[in-house]
């Protein structure tokens, strides 16, 4: 008979989250993470696999609660403006707040950052889980098309990949406190691209 888990696998998984964003994957070592979840060794090993799967479990849960993802689904009948709205104003709000997650930047471009370089094993994670959103925005911008929210001639690939890179620029930018309003500009001009294009 299997012996019950004396953990909560979504605490783990919260705990490892928070302390990897902070540090890093390199730095983060097996002590640290024992000491932050609160588990010991073995069943972390036994749970988990190794670091690597732990960090892939917790870059896995950052993206479900990045609440992004979360937007552009419930997005999904309104207006595309709307949606964009709702991003943009989620990534200035977290960027403009003295000490909060905002300046921690975006745990995933971190993570790309530090180890898009590497042959370290979570790197590999990485591309599936930015394609997952950008196939997200893709569909979205692809029914917007469609519905005459944007010019039938614009390429909603190219425009989903275009705002998941100005959204990591303005988490990076947030990292060293540029202010509200710088990010609220880029918002704006985002918005403008994706709404208007070269006709703005």
């Amino acid at each position: 008979m299997a012996r019950p888990r004396e953990f909560d696998y979504d605490d783990v998984i919260d705990s490892a989250m928070d302390l990897f964003w902070q540090k890093g994957f390199c730095a983060t070592s097996i002590q640290d993470l024992v000491e932050a979840t609160g588990v010991n060794r073995g069943s972390l090993y036994s749970v988990f696999g190794d670091k690597d799967g732990l960090f892939t479990a917790a870059l896995r849960r950052y993206v479900e609660r990045d609440g992004i993802g979360r937007i552009i689904a419930e997005g999904e009948d309104g207006p595309l403006d709307a949606t964009l709205n709702g991003i943009i104003d989620l990534v200035v709000d977290a960027g403009s707040k003295p000490g909060g997650a905002g300046k921690r930047g975006c745990f995933l471009t971190n993570t790309v950052v530090e180890l898009g370089n590497t042959s370290a094993a979570p790197s590999t994670q990485l591309g599936e889980l930015l394609v997952t959103v950008e196939n997200m925005l893709t569909e979205r911008f692809d029914e917007a098309r469609t519905r005459g929210e944007i010019g039938g001639d614009r390429d909603p690939r190219a425009l989903a990949r275009f705002v998941i890179a100005s959204i990591q620029g303005m988490r990076v930018m947030a990292k060293v406190d540029p202010g509200r309003q710088v990010l609220e500009d880029i918002g704006r001009q985002i918005r403008t691209h994706v709404l208007h294009g070269a006709r703005a």
